[in-house]
C-alpha cells in the first residue's frame, strides 16, 4: 500500500501551531471572565482590551520590519517563546484586587495597584503572543513557497491544540475550584508552561526559509505597497472582520456565563467544563475541517469571496447567539466557525502574502496582523463592551448580526465594481 506524501519539513511548523496554541488556550480565551471574576464591569474590560492592542499596532510592524531588515526571523521567532513562557507564568503574581472592588463602581478600580499590574500582565502578554503569531505564520508561508492556499492546512495544526487542550483545561479548572464560585486556574497556567516549553524545542527545528532579497528602503516601498486600492480594501475588510472576531474571542464566554446567571444558575459549577468543550467542538467541528479543505475552496471561489462567504456566516452566527437562552446550545453553533473563521483567515492571510513583495514579507504580514488584532480587534472589543453594559448581551449580539449582514453585502457590490473596474483597465491596455 503506498503511504501518502508527507513534507517532512512542515512537520516542525505544523507541531508549533499544535504546542503553541495548546500552550496559549488554557488561559487566553478565559481572560474577560477572569476580569469579570475581579469585579471590573464590561465597559471597564472592554476599554481595556481595545486598548491593549494598540501596543501590538507598534510592536508588530516594527518587529517584523526589524526580522526583514537584519534577518534575524528566527532568533527573534525563538526569544519571544520564551519570553511568553515567562508571562504566563508569572500570572499567580498578579493580586486580586480588594474587596471593594464591583462592576458599578469602575473608578475604585481604576484606583487600585492590582488593576494596573492586571492591565500591564494582559499587555505584555498580548504583545508577545501577537510577535510570536506573527512571525510563525510569515515562516510557515514562506516554507510553503508558491503554494501559499495550503496554509490552512498548517494552521488546521493550531486549531487541533487549541481545542483539545481548552477542553481538558476546561474540566482541571472546575474540577480543582471544587463548588467554590471563584474559578482556580492553576491547573491551566501548570499546562500551558508545559506545552510552551515543549514548544521552545520544536522551534529550534524550524527551518528558516526567510528570504536573501532584503528592502533598502522599507518605508518606501511599504507606501507603495499601501498606495494600491486593491491592498486598501482589503485592510477595510480585515478591519470589519477582526471586529467581528474580537466581539465573540472575547465575550462569548462572558455571554455564556450572563446565560447561566439569568436563565440556569445550576450549570454554573460547570460552566468551564462546558467553555473548554465548546472549543473542542469549534476546533475538531468546525476550523480543524476548514483549515484543511480551505485551499481548495479559496482557489474554486478567489481570496475575496471567500471572506464574503465568512461574512454571511457571522452574520447568521450572531443571530442564533441572540436568540439562545440555555449556554449548551451555544455548542453546536460553534460548528460554524468553519465558514465564519478557518476560511476568511486563511483567505486574508494568503492573500496578504500574495499582495506583499519580495523583502517585505514579513512586514506585510505583520501590517496585516496588526489591521486585523490591533484595529479590528481592538474595535470589536471596545464596542462590545459598550454594548453589554448598555444593552445587555444577547441584545448586543442581535445587533451585530445586522452589522455583519450589511458589512456583506457593501463588499460583495465592491468587489463586483472593482472586477469590471480592473477589466476595463486590462482592455484599455489592450487596444
Amino acid at each position: 500500500m503506498r503511504l501518502p506524501d508527507v513534507n517532512v519539513q512542515l512537520l516542525p511548523i505544523k507541531a508549533h501551531f499544535f504546542l503553541s496554541n495548546g500552550g496559549t488556550s488554557p488561559l487566553t480565551p478565559y481572560l474577560t471572565t477572569v476580569a469579570k471574576q475581579r469585579g471590573y464591569s464590561a465597559r471597564l474590560v472592554g476599554a481595556v482590551f481595545s486598548v491593549l492592542p494598540l501596543a501590538a499596532v507598534f510592536a508588530r510592524p516594527v518587529f517584523g520590519a526589524v526580522a526583514d531588515h537584519f534577518r534575524c526571523q528566527k532568533t527573534m521567532f525563538l526569544c519571544f517563546i520564551v519570553v511568553v513562557t515567562l508571562i504566563t507564568a508569572s500570572y499567580d503574581l498578579v493580586p486580586d484586587p480588594p474587596a471593594d472592588v464591583d462592576n458599578r463602581r469602575d473608578e475604585i478600580a481604576l484606583a487600585t495597584h492590582q488593576f494596573w499590574l492586571f492591565c500591564v500582565f494582559l499587555a505584555a502578554r498580548y504583545v508577545t503572543i501577537s510577535i510570536v503569531t506573527t512571525l510563525s505564520e510569515t515562516m510557515c508561508l514562506q516554507s510553503l513557497g508558491k503554494d501559499t492556499h495550503k496554509f490552512g492546512q498548517q494552521r488546521l495544526w493550531g486549531c487541533i491544540g487549541w481545542g483539545s487542550v481548552s477542553m481538558m483545561t476546561g474540566w482541571l479548572i472546575d474540577w480543582y475550584s471544587g463548588e467554590s464560585s471563584i474559578k482556580n486556574y492553576t491547573p491551566g497556567i501548570i499546562v500551558s508552561i508545559v506545552f510552551l516549553l515543549a514548544d521552545l524545542l520544536v522551534a529550534f527545528n524550524i527551518d528558516d526559509c526567510q528570504s536573501d532579497v532584503v528592502s533598502k528602503h522599507i518605508f518606501k516601498d511599504l507606501r507603495k505597497v499601501l498606495g494600491d486600492i486593491k491592498v486598501v480594501s482589503f485592510l477595510i475588510w480585515v478591519i470589519f472582520f477582526g471586529i467581528f472576531y474580537g466581539s465573540i474571542s472575547l465575550y462569548l464566554l462572558w455571554h455564556m456565563e450572563e446565560l447561566v446567571t439569568r436563565y440556569h444558575p445550576e450549570k454554573y459549577s460547570s460552566i468551564k467544563t462546558i467553555q473548554g468543550t465548546l472549543f473542542a467542538i469549534k476546533c475538531f467541528g468546525g476550523e480543524a475541517p476548514f483549515f484543511f479543505l480551505s485551499g481548495k475552496i479559496i482557489k474554486k471561489v478567489g481570496h475575496l469571496n471567500s471572506i464574503i462567504i465568512g461574512l454571511a456566516t457571522l452574520s447568521f452566527r450572531f443571530f442564533l447567539y441572540f436568540i439562545i437562552k440555555d449556554p449548551v446550545w451555544v455548542l453546536p453553533v460553534e460548528l460554524l466557525s468553519s465558514l465564519g473563521f478557518a476560511l476568511p483567515y486563511s483567505a486574508m492571510t494568503a492573500y496578504a502574502c500574495v499582495l506583499a513583495p519580495e523583502g517585505l514579507k514579513s512586514t506585510v504580514q505583520g501590517l496585516f496582523s496588526t489591521i486585523f488584532q490591533g484595529v479590528g480587534v481592538g474595535l470589536g472589543s471596545l464596542i462590545t463592551g459598550y454594548l453589554f453594559n448598555e444593552i445587555g448581551s444577547s441584545e448586543t449580539y442581535l445587533v451585530l448580526s445586522i452589522l455583519a449582514l450589511v458589512v456583506c453585502c457593501i463588499q460583495t457590490i465592491t468587489i463586483k465594481i472593482m472586477a469590471r473596474t480592473s477589466k476595463s483597465h486590462e482592455n484599455s491596455d489592450v487596444n
